[in-house]
């Protein structure tokens, strides 16, 4: 998802929309049904994170731009996964890029 979806019904429309489209990414389960349980504002991002359940087990949605575990943002940290691809040693990425 490129924007945010503030609005439940059209989050629900949007993630409807990409169940046919990408099925690899939700679980086998989803087939059938699913529920919106429950949104929050991430505290170190301020970005919307929505929470859905799928047959009894709750999955996180955040969007793409957002790196795991709301640690920044996707473009910050770019440069350093580029230098990692190439490996980098850990040390030397958080050197460089002042962590």
């Amino acid at each position: 998802m490129t924007r945010q979806y503030s609005d439940a019904f059209q989050f629900r429309l949007c993630i409807d929309g990409m169940i046919p489209q990408c099925p690899e990414l939700f679980p086998p389960e989803i087939g059938g049904g699913w529920r919106m349980k429950d949104s929050y504002v991430s505290k170190k991002q301020g970005v919307m994170i929505r929470r859905t359940e799928i047959a009894g087990i709750a999955h996180t949605v955040r969007p793409s731009f957002v790196m795991p575990y709301m640690t920044g943002m996707t473009d910050d940290a770019e440069k350093a996964l580029i230098l990692r691809r190439f490996s980098v040693p850990f040390r030397t990425v958080a050197y460089v890029f002042g962590r």
